[in-house]
């Protein structure tokens, strides 16, 4: 699956499996589940041009949305709270 920037599935996968991986954390062992969030992504990046998280309300202004932009900041209080992060 490529976005309409051209971006592949596999390989935007392999990047934010990467730098999760880098900053101590791992990604969700469901590929099928992750590959969702994966696709989200990569339709708020050829969206809005920045990977917006797929499970939060997002404007559309880079600037407004820097919370909302993966890894957002709500991830690690998520992962307190619900040991995930969506």
């Amino acid at each position: 699956m490529k976005g309409a920037a051209g971006t592949d599935a596999a390989a935007f996968f392999t990047r934010l499996r990467d730098e999760a991986e880098a900053a101590g954390y791992h990604l969700n062992p469901d590929h099928e589940f992750t590959m969702q969030l994966v696709d989200g992504l990569m339709t708020n990046v050829d969206r809005f041009g920045y990977p917006l998280c797929p499970c939060r309300l997002s404007s559309g202004d880079r600037r407004s949305d820097l919370d909302v932009i993966c890894p957002c900041d709500y991830r690690d209080p998520d992962l307190d709270e619900y040991d995930t992060c969506y």
